[in-house]
């Protein structure tokens, strides 16, 4: 089956940066809701304001059958005049539909303050709402602090290393709901490696979390990309995104798997 998406984009400048729009044309369903915020992260060290806004909807009828998608998000960054305080504020929403059936309903809103001490070392501070109806997912609220290391910081190789402590509250919607509170640790990696004259560069985040008091309990997640430059300010992406939970709601199975390819636009 084919699809196609419809994209648009607009743009705004702001005091001492310009905000980026990307148009994003996605093949495949997201069947789970994975949460990356490391891929969100603008990574100019010098811009004080920075933004991004991705929007896409498809429309297909064949034989009686209608399958529709809708999937929006926008992130803000702002740094402090000494470069040092950083403030992240993102959000997103899916919404996939075939006939009466709901493929895909989840959002998500997070809030995450960087303090940068050196080169290498930071503080981080986040909050989080979640929910994912596929899923079972009324809500997951989130809290949590921590380090963050920058190990590599090359023009070409840059690689950093998370280790935060949150607390989660998170309520079930099956038959009989379930409402657990869990103290957990957020340890996540990071490698960007980009090719000569950045023709290529190639990305992948892995997140570990696992509750502090039973390790057996825990999810890992992936996004791993690549994208190609075809032009300045415009390249091809390819992503892969995996979740394994071993503790999902009753009927929901321990592993998701998303796919997506599309053209990604700056301006």
């Amino acid at each position: 089956m084919h699809k196609s998406d419809l994209h648009t984009a607009m743009t705004k400048k702001l005091s001492y940066s310009t905000i980026s729009i990307f148009l994003l044309l996605t093949s495949g369903l997201l069947h789970a809701q994975l949460v990356n915020v490391e891929s969100q992260r603008l990574q100019n060290d010098t811009t004080r304001f920075a933004g991004i806004v991705k929007a896409s909807f498809s429309y297909q009828q064949n034989n009686n059958s209608i399958l529709s998608q809708f999937n929006g998000s926008a992130t803000l960054q702002a740094r402090s005049k000494s470069l040092k305080d950083i403030f992240l504020l993102l959000g997103s929403y899916d919404l996939a539909k075939s006939n009466s059936s709901q493929l895909s309903n989840a959002g998500f809103v997070h809030y995450r303050y960087t303090h940068k001490f050196n080169r290498f070392f930071r503080w981080e501070a986040f909050t989080q709402y979640q929910n994912n109806e596929v899923l079972l997912l009324d809500r997951r609220l989130l809290i949590g602090t921590g380090p963050r290391f920058k190990i590599l910081n090359k023009p070409k190789l840059k690689s950093s290393l998370g280790t935060l402590y949150m607390f989660e509250n998170e309520k079930t919607s099956e038959l009989i709901p379930q409402i657990h509170n869990d103290h957990r640790m957020s340890s996540y990696f990071t490698f960007t490696y980009s090719f000569a004259d950045n023709l290529c560069e190639i990305n992948t985040i892995t997140y570990y979390q696992p509750v502090l008091n039973n390790f057996a309990d825990c999810r890992i997640t992936n996004q791993t990309s690549i994208s190609f430059n075809l032009k300045k300010h415009l390249s091809f992406e390819i992503g892969v995104k995996y979740l394994y939970d071993s503790s999902p709601p009753q009927g929901v199975i321990n592993n998701s798997f998303s796919s997506n390819m599309g053209i990604k636009a700056g301006f």
